[in-house]
């Protein structure tokens, strides 16, 4: 590989003989080197590819330097725990992402300083699956340095986790919580009535919005038939009511139409949940 640039004396980013920039750390690498040399790969330690090139590695090598060693560490046993239970790779990123925040969590930790998360009991029962995997991290930390982050932090984990799963934006997790509770809170009020967080109704109904809404936040686009609407609008027709009240907020809210097979498994999880 050839150093593409130094950042400093124990990490360079270079380039593979097919383009492809990494972020090389080893100690020593990036002493006396300049761009275009050839790398002592026997040398490197840890390689870090998926972090895009140009400007986007090196902003991500800049991040790199700045995390101690112990909580790169951390990092990666946090991620290869995570990958193993999510039977999905984790790219180099997202170490680096873990790893930055797990530094800046103990540090407010050890200043005294609390981060609390305003959605931490969406966070909690939006993602139960991805709060319980923060929650083993916050596990190996206190393991690995004595300190017990509180569930503030396993809430900021988790939306490093749900926009790792999806692949969108930084905001995503954010962005998708508040809008599955703006449209949960839509279907209470417009019937009235309390709905019981504990069915399998309902767990099934936010499922549904978790993988429809991604959807939306990533530009996926989504073709079908109308068949199921032609169907279903006639049966239900409160819950079709209830549907067009959510369509008319996304379209609002996200600039998004809701085609009618969208439409058409919408009220059905909707007749279902309200189905006394």
């Amino acid at each position: 590989m050839k150093i593409v640039k130094q950042l400093n004396n124990n990490i360079v980013i270079a380039s593979d003989g097919q383009g492809r920039e990494a972020v090389l750390m080893g100690k020593g690498i990036g002493f006396g080197c300049k761009a275009g040399m050839e790398l002592d790969m026997g040398r490197v330690e840890k390689q870090f590819y998926g972090l895009g090139s140009g400007r986007n590695a090196e902003q991500l090598g800049e991040l790199l330097c700045r995390i101690p060693l112990e909580y790169l560490t951390l990092g990666i046993q946090i991620a290869e725990s995570m990958q193993a239970v999510l039977k999905m790779p984790l790219n180099d990123t997202f170490v680096l992402l873990i790893s930055d925040h797990v530094n800046f969590a103990i540090e407010r930790y050890e200043k005294g300083l609390k981060r609390n998360n305003a959605l931490l009991w969406e966070t909690k029962k939006f993602y139960p699956d991805e709060f319980q995997l923060a929650l083993d991290a916050l596990d190996i930390i206190e393991r690995e340095t004595g300190i017990r982050l509180p569930e503030d932090e396993a809430a900021f984990l988790t939306m490093h986790i749900v926009n790792a799963q999806y692949g969108g934006s930084d905001s995503l997790a954010q962005d998708l919580i508040q809008v599955i509770q703006d449209v949960v809170n839509l279907v209470r009020y417009t019937y009235g009535i309390e709905l019981d967080e504990s069915s399998l109704d309902y767990i099934r109904f936010v499922t549904h919005l978790k993988f429809f809404l991604s959807r939306i936040f990533t530009k996926e686009t989504c073709t079908g038939s109308e068949d199921l609407y032609n169907i279903v609008s006639v049966m239900y027709p409160r819950a079709t009511a209830c549907t067009k009240k959510i369509a008319a907020y996304l379209r609002q809210q996200l600039g998004y139409s809701l085609g009618l097979e969208e439409e058409g498994y919408l009220i059905l999880h909707i007749e279902k949940l309200t189905r006394k």
